[in-house]
C-alpha cells in the first residue's frame, strides 16, 4: 500500500506536488493536522486527519467535516507527524512519502528525518520529499535505481557505519567506514543503472538534492 503523509510544513509549488502525486498514485492519504490545509489547496480528500488540531484552519475543518478525524491533546509526547507515521505503519503501508517534512524550522526538519527510522525498523520504504530534496534512511543493504548522472549524497546518521560498500557510483567504496565527523559521501554521481549500498553496521541517510 502506497501512503502519502502531508505534514504542516513548507510547500512552495503546487505544480510540483500535483505532478508528484499523479505519478505516485497513492492508495491512502494521511494529513497531520495543518497538513490538511495544503491538501485542501490541491483539492485532495484525505482518508484521515490526525493531530491536536492546533494548525488546521476553520475553513479546512469545515471543508473536511466528513473525513475521519483522530484528535489528540496538545500536551502529548508525540508530534503530529509521528502520530501520522504510526498510523501509516498500523494500516500496513509498504511505501510512504512524507510531504512538508522540511522547512525553515531546522528542529522540525531534523526530527522528521529521525522519524524515518520508524520505517526502516519495520522494513517499510519511506522518504521525505520536497521541491529540492528526496531523503531516505537505509538500515540494511539496498539496491537503488536512480537515473545515471543523479547526484546522491550518502551520509552516516548516529554511530559509525562500518563495512560500507557502494557500487554504481562514480566514486565507489569497498569495505569502508563512514563517521559523522568525516562525511566524505557528499555529492557522488550515479554511473550505472542499478546502484547497491551495503554495510555491516549503522544507519545511512541518502539524499538526492535538485540544486
Amino acid at each position: 500500500m502506497k501512503v502519502i503523509i502531508f505534514t504542516n510544513g513548507e510547500y512552495k509549488s503546487k505544480d510540483f506536488y500535483e505532478t508528484y502525486i499523479n505519478k505516485v498514485k497513492a492508495d491512502y492519504l494521511i494529513c497531520a493536522d495543518g497538513g490538511a490545509n495544503f491538501a485542501r489547496e490541491l483539492k485532495l480528500k484525505p482518508n484521515i486527519i490526525i493531530g491536536d488540531m492546533d494548525s488546521i484552519t476553520a475553513e479546512t475543518s469545515e471543508y473536511y467535516k466528513a473525513v475521519q478525524l483522530e484528535m489528540y491533546p496538545q500536551k502529548k509526547d508525540e508530534t503530529d507527524t509521528e502520530l501520522a507515521i504510526m498510523h501509516a505503519i498500523k494500516i500496513g503501508a509498504d511505501k510512504v512519502i512524507v510531504f512538508g517534512g522540511l522547512g525553515s524550522r531546522m528542529d522540525h526538519s531534523i526530527a522528521n528525518i529521525y522519524l524515518l527510522k520508524r520505517f526502516t525498523d519495520v522494513n517499510i520504504e519511506a522518504e521525505i520529499v520536497n521541491e529540492n530534496n528526496q531523503i531516505r534512511l537505509l538500515g540494511k543493504t539496498t539496491e537503488l535505481n536512480f537515473p545515471i548522472g543523479t547526484i546522491v549524497s550518502i551520509l552516516p546518521i548516529g554511530e559509525n557505519v562500518t563495512g560500507l560498500t557502494i557500487t554504481g557510483f562514480e566514486y565507489p567504496i569497498s569495505a569502508g567506514e563512514m563517521s559523522v565527523d568525516k562525511p566524505y559521501g557528499i555529492s557522488n554521481v550515479v554511473n550505472k543503472k542499478t546502484q547497491r549500498i551495503s554495510f555491516e553496521k549503522g544507519l545511512l541517510m541518502v539524499i538526492v538534492a535538485a540544486d
